[in-house]
C-alpha cells in the first residue's frame, strides 16, 4: 500500500442564491464545460492514456445534498485530479476555477480556508515537492498513475 498520493484537490463554491439548471448549463458551457448526461466536467486539452481526460470534475449540491445537472443547486465542488494531470495544468485549473467563481458569483473555500489562487498554488507546490521527494514522481506521470491504481486494488 502506498501512502498519500494527492489524487485530487477540491474547491468548494457556495452560491448566494439557488441557481436554475438551465441558466447554469449556459454558464458552464460558456466556460467550456461538457455535460455527460447528468454531470459536468471541463475536458483537458490533451492527455496521455494514463492521465485524466478532465481538467476539472464538477459536482453540484443543493442544501448539502448532491444533485444532477438537471436540478437547481446552490453549491459547486470543483475537483482537480492533481496526481493524474501534469503540473503544467495547475495554473490552467486555477484560472478556470477563478472564472467559475466569478461567473456563478460564488464564495469559494479550499481546505476550509477562503480561496485564493496563491493559497492553493502554495499548497499544490508543497504537494508537488512531496511527490518528488517521497516517491520520486511528478503529477501526471505514468508510474504515479500505476501507484494510485495499486492503492485501490
Amino acid at each position: 500500500m502506498w501512502g498519500e498520493l494527492h489524487e485530487e484537490k477540491e474547491i468548494i463554491i457556495s452560491l448566494c442564491k439557488t441557481m436554475e439548471a438551465g441558466k447554469a448549463n449556459r454558464l458552464f458551457r460558456e466556460l467550456g464545460a461538457e455535460l455527460h448526461y447528468d454531470v459536468y466536467d471541463f475536458p483537458a486539452a490533451s492527455y496521455e492514456s494514463w492521465q485524466s481526460e478532465s481538467l476539472l470534475h464538477v459536482t453540484l449540491f443543493c442544501n448539502g445534498k448532491e444533485v444532477d445537472a438537471q436540478d437547481n443547486f446552490n453549491g459547486i465542488s470543483l475537483a482537480f485530479p492533481f496526481a493524474v494531470r501534469p503540473s503544467s495544468d495547475q495554473q490552467k485549473a486555477l484560472n478556470l476555477i477563478s472564472q467559475v467563481i466569478a461567473k456563478f458569483n460564488g464564495v469559494a473555500t479550499y481546505q476550509e480556508q477562503e480561496y485564493s489562487v496563491s493559497l492553493v498554488q502554495t499548497d499544490w507546490d508543497s504537494c508537488n515537492d512531496f511527490l518528488l521527494k517521497e516517491w520520486g514522481e511528478e503529477p501526471g506521470s505514468q508510474s504515479l498513475a500505476i501507484m494510485i491504481a495499486e492503492n485501490y486494488a
